[in-house]
């Protein structure tokens, strides 16, 4: 088999063997310590096999007379009857014993002492009964290694090589498959899938299979994203350049439009330079890079936030109201400069889409473990069917009120709430009255 060749097989082989070792000895040891008069566990039983041979021999003899007891001794096999004699006491031997040669390893003096008795047969005569236990002991510690017996050893062993062949059969194919998977998606195949070929083993690799998939899964998202978003990004940039290209150009042709065309190239910069630093800002929020992260007043955020909006929609005659109770808490853990980035982002898009004597209002409150802000404008609105789409990058509603913005702001919004995690969705006024309520949920910070 290919997997023999693996390590796996020959690491779970070595602990089988270990393992089987290891608790066999515990056992005897534990049996020697703490089993009855503290003896081996062999020994118990090679005193149990000489009290049964003693019992049946005793009672074949008182009721059978000695050739009851020498038929019953032809049906033992030789390693039941070598250990086993009995003679009369007149001196005649009924039956010989004999002599099994001892390993050095069993001093004489710690042999245990042969076991005599004597048995008046159903003949009416005395008969001494003996059995060497010093023999059957040496011959079972000659039979065993380890103190297990060796038939034990042969099965162990087989059943090991079984067992560690089905278990590596078990682990390496699931294994492979997964090799394979990740050989393909590092060379660019997002449509590899495991856990359909995995689901029916219902153990933990079926679950690494679950994961792996929603992982490739995420990777393809992932990079589908990546590319609209270059797409996109290309997009919004040949707009600015081909305006910054032909005011060069008609300066270079028109010398007295220089001033017009300077104008014109600063105007594009600064919206090159504005559209830099918005795609940073989606970078940032949606890698959720919170390096400034602190504990912060969500109020004395919006009510700068708020101030900052008041000053920009004079002109306009728009109204700014934040409605909050001030003796509330509303602390907040995170990133103070992305989530003033982001309700900037909300409060400049309702402004965007307000006209002269309208009011954007924001509320601030509590909710069961959060923070919501809601911020609602009196324009528009959102068709119902494109409310779930602005939150895409470089997604801007069809208005005459949308301005100039690169759709952008928004998906900034999502992701720095997400970073956070927090919750953001849009919704239209359900009072009778036309706008776009923004809600945005953040999880309070109550120590």
């Amino acid at each position: 088999m290919k997997s023999l060749r693996g390590v796996l097989f020959w690491k779970i082989l070595l602990g089988f063997w270990l393992t089987f070792i290891v608790i066999s000895q515990l056992m005897w040891l534990g049996f020697s310590l703490y089993g009855k008069n503290h003896e081996p566990p062999e020994r118990m039983a090679n005193q149990r096999l000489m009290n049964l041979q003693m019992a049946s021999a005793t009672s074949v003899l008182q009721h059978g007379g000695p050739l009851a007891l020498n038929d019953m001794m032809s049906n033992w096999t030789l390693s039941d009857r070598q250990f086993f004699s009995f003679r009369p006491l007149d001196g005649q031997t009924a039956e010989p014993v004999p002599q099994v040669p001892r390993s050095p390893e069993w001093p004489s003096d710690r042999a245990p002492a042969p076991v005599i008795k004597q048995v008046t047969g159903a003949d009416g005569r005395e008969y001494l009964l003996r059995y060497d236990i010093a023999a059957l002991q040496e011959q079972r510690h000659m039979d065993s290694i380890l103190h297990m017996p060796r038939p034990l050893l042969i099965v162990g062993g087989f059943c090991g090589m079984l067992f560690s062949l089905f278990l590596v059969w078990n682990l390496m194919r699931p294994m492979r498959q997964l090799r394979e998977g990740f050989t393909r998606v590092s060379n660019g195949d997002l449509s590899v899938r495991l856990y359909p070929q995995m689901r029916r083993r219902h153990d933990e690799l079926s679950v690494v299979a679950r994961d792996f998939d929603a992982m490739v899964e995420r990777l393809s998202v992932l990079v589908r994203a990546r590319e609209e978003l270059l797409h996109d990004v290309s997009h919004e940039l040949r707009s600015p350049l081909a305006r910054l290209q032909l005011a060069t150009g008609l300066a270079r042709q028109t010398p007295a439009s220089v001033a017009s065309s300077l104008d014109r190239i600063d105007e594009e910069a600064r919206r090159l330079d504005k559209m830099i630093g918005e795609l940073l800002s989606l970078s940032r929020a949606e890698h959720g890079r919170l390096v400034d992260e602190q504990y912060f007043d969500l109020l004395g955020l919006l009510e700068a936030v708020a101030n900052d909006a008041r000053y920009e929609a004079k002109p306009s005659g728009v109204e700014v109201l934040l409605d909050a109770d001030s003796t509330q808490d509303y602390t907040v853990k995170g990133d103070a400069k992305l989530i003033c980035s982001a309700l900037d982002n909300v409060l400049r898009n309702a402004l965007r889409y307000s006209s002269c004597g309208q009011q954007v209002t924001i509320t601030l409150s509590q909710q069961e473990g959060w923070l919501a802000v809601v911020v609602r404008d009196r324009g528009p609105g959102v068709d119902a069917e494109k409310l779930s789409s602005i939150f895409d990058p470089f997604v801007r509603v069809n208005s005459p009120l949308a301005g100039k913005g690169y759709g952008i702001g928004l998906s900034i919004v999502r992701k720095v709430v997400l970073a956070h995690h927090g919750e953001v969705h849009a919704q239209n006024a359900r009072d009778g009255h036309s706008g776009l309520e923004m809600i945005i949920r953040l999880p309070h910070w109550t120590g």
